[in-house]
């Protein structure tokens, strides 16, 4: 709810170019207060589950899944990464967020005014920021820098880099409680302490990437979801709040219609809502008519923004979204299709007498095989395929060096997507996705049978059925096509969102399962524990495996070398802040190789504060630099090399930091090394 109460008003004053912190505190504080009032006035005394009794909120689940949420943020928050200057994606959201935090206002201006007016070989454009009439756009959508400005206003990047490990906390919490709800409230702090464990789960909450924050709506929406379906159940007992329901089912909607404003892609991992929705109406759900509407406004918010201030994003990732918005609207229509039949009462008691014949009766089974036969596929994909379809010249090249590196067969047009299922494996351990593979089939048999039935007598159905759709519809479309660099651990946030937490989800379920199983059958009550405790350490002990990476030796005792414990890019914000004091006043900035104007182009024009533009070809220099002293302004040229560059040149940048591993076929264990270095000149004679 915080989220969104953000989210809400800030858009539109991006939009208006009007962006600011005292108008956001004004309106995002009442705006905060009513949705967490409305969000928590009448909330359920218990959980439907497919166990014995309903699950009962207790205080100790609270506290401890509280507890890990706490310490993984201060454990993220300890080994944040710095990385501000441009390598991927969350410098990207984080120099955005610095623009705007600043500015107010999208597009970037290209100060073209600044170099004398426009000239040959004069280009705005570097990687991620691409030129629109007088402005820069950059790519991605505007939601994570939204929240991120929030940062830079408090106490500029330092405070904006502890923002994304304390939203990665927010979403241990969120999955927790989702959990929670799903499996019963004892099993939220396992649930969450299987997530805070995972490598992906920290690499994107230690960097300034957009995925803990999609998290934070779909958990959030999903635990509205599911009290809005369990809340105001009992008719014999006095309601305070007779609509909570609605308003529930409202907020829920709200919430996951926003991840389209902070990733588009989330438009695929929300899908499943729509044909949910539709058994809703087709139901005549209180829930239906409130969650629709404020799921429409939420994915209104996220279409706007990609098309009014990220459309050449949209552009660029046109190849992969116009399958995906065909996919959207044959779903929408099928929807509706089937909305409409059901309408009538001779329609709906046809459908129950088809669901009704033996043959109907095979489909739990069905739902359950077809779930086994998804992970088998997935298994059995690399002995029958090798994805090799890239064909960006940059990927393409990108994947070469890295096999040469690694010493294996150079072809870069691989992309390894057969491998997806054994990346799944690397991260969360083979344990925990036979269980979680096991609890969704087991959980796909018990929903589709309390379909059939038209039965629910305790909602635990409806409840899962959004989250067992989302899961298994994220599995197998992100698993298919993850659409990213295959390398690691960069390739790993494609899973964050909800590969990782569905099967965690299925597996904490599947635990909860064979414990109640061992109870029914008799076993004490010391055996059913021991298996469950048995099923959480199967998937703990794995996932900690491959995250800390542990060594045991007589001199160092037990000692962990993997990337839980290894920061990225220390020293970028010392060595930004000295290259922004060696400017001189008045200097429109010009790089002349395209690896720095890539890195640094847009950390000069948003922290430096100055005009930046990149010179494509060398034998135009002559000409931009008079334009710029000819508007009373001085010249300065960056480049990576002192031998591009005329004068005496002096050196700005020599930083030797940490990057990412980017490992092609194992999970990574160490950071690499990078160098940067700029070099600068100032011309002072007029040029010749």
């Amino acid at each position: 709810m915080l989220a969104a109460a953000w989210l809400l008003p800030a858009f539109p004053l991006l939009l208006a170019g009007r962006l600011s912190a005292w108008p956001m505190v004004f309106m995002f504080i009442p705006l905060a207060a009513g949705l967490c009032y409305f969000a928590v006035r009448q909330l359920p005394a218990a959980w439907p589950t497919f166990h014995q009794a309903p699950a009962r909120a207790r205080w100790w689940p609270l506290a401890a899944t509280v507890a890990i949420a706490a310490a993984f943020t201060a454990w993220q928050m300890a080994e944040r990464t710095e990385q501000i200057t441009y390598l991927r994606d969350p410098a990207t959201y984080l120099q955005v967020a610095y623009w705007i935090a600043h500015h107010g206002h999208l597009p970037i201006p290209d100060s073209v005014a600044a170099f004398g007016g426009p000239h040959p070989g004069l280009s705005f454009a570097s990687s991620n920021y691409y030129p629109r009439g007088t402005g820069i756009v950059p790519q991605f959508m505007t939601g994570m820098p939204l929240v991120l400005a929030a940062g830079i206003w408090l106490h500029g990047i330092k405070a904006a880099l502890l923002v994304t490990p304390l939203i990665g906390g927010c979403a241990v919490l969120a999955f927790g409680g989702l959990a929670g709800r799903l499996a019963g409230p004892g099993w939220a702090p396992a649930a969450a302490a299987v997530l805070a464990l995972t490598l992906p789960e920290q690499y994107t909450s230690r960097g300034t990437f957009s995925e803990p924050l999609t998290q934070v709506l779909m958990f959030g929406g999903l635990c509205l979801l599911a009290d809005s379906l369990t809340v105001n159940r009992d008719p014999g007992k006095k309601q305070d709040w007779p609509g909570q329901d609605k308003v529930l089912a409202a907020l829920a909607g709200l919430a996951l219609g926003l991840v389209i404003l902070v990733r588009i892609d989330g438009l695929s991992d929300i899908l499943p809502a729509v044909p949910f929705l539709g058994v809703l109406l087709a139901a005549r759900r209180r829930q239906a008519v409130p969650f629709g509407l404020a799921l429409v406004v939420g994915v209104g918010y996220g279409l706007a923004d990609g098309y009014l201030k990220s459309r050449p994003y949209l552009d660029l990732e046109a190849p992969s979204l116009r399958p995906l918005g065909y996919i959207v609207a044959i779903t929408i229509v099928a929807t509706a299709a089937g909305v409409a039949i059901t309408a009538s009462q001779k329609a709906r008691n046809a459908a129950k007498k088809v669901l009704a014949t033996k043959t109907a009766q095979y489909l739990p089974a069905a739902a359950a095989t077809a779930t086994v036969l998804i992970f088998v596929a997935f298994a059995v994909r690399p002995l029958v395929q090798t994805v090799a379809g890239e064909t960006d010249p940059t990927s393409i090249a990108y994947v070469a060096e890295l096999q040469k590196l690694a010493g294996l067969p150079v072809n870069g047009h691989r992309q390894y997507y057969e491998d997806s299922l054994y990346w799944v494996i690397w991260y969360l351990g083979v344990p925990a996705v036979l269980l979680g593979a096991f609890g969704l089939a087991v959980l796909a048999r018990n929903c589709t049978k309390a379909l059939l039935t038209w039965k629910d007598p305790t909602a635990a159905a409806r409840v899962w059925t959004l989250p067992l759709m989302m899961a298994l519809w994220s599995v197998v479309t992100v698993l298919y096509r993850p659409a990213v660099a295959p390398d690691q651990p960069w390739a790993s946030r494609r899973l964050v969102p909800f590969v990782l937490p569905g099967l965690i989800l299925g597996g904490i379920w599947a635990a909860a399962w064979l414990k109640d199983q061992a109870a029914r059958l008799g076993r004490t009550r010391a055996t059913a524990v021991t298996i469950a405790s048995c099923c959480v350490a199967s998937m703990l002990i794995p996932i900690a495996l491959t995250t800390l990476d542990l060594s045991i030796t007589k001199a160092d005792g037990i000692k962990a070398h993997g990337m839980a414990f290894r920061q990225v890019g220390t020293g970028e914000i010392a060595a930004v802040s000295k290259l922004c004091a060696s400017f001189p006043p008045d200097v429109s900035v010009v790089i002349l190789d395209p690896l720095t104007a890539d890195r640094f182009a847009q950390v000069v024009r948003g922290m430096c504060g100055l005009p930046t533009a990149v010179l494509t070809d060398r034998k135009d220099l002559g000409p931009v630099i008079r334009g710029i002293q000819s508007v009373g302004r001085r010249p300065v040229l960056l480049a990576e090399d002192q031998a591009e560059l005329p004068g005496t040149p002096r050196e700005v940048v020599n930083l030797l930091t940490t990057q990412e591993a980017h490992n092609l076929t194992a999970p990574p264990t160490r950071t690499w090394l990078i160098h940067y270095t700029v070099w600068m000149s100032t011309i002072t004679a007029p040029a010749g």
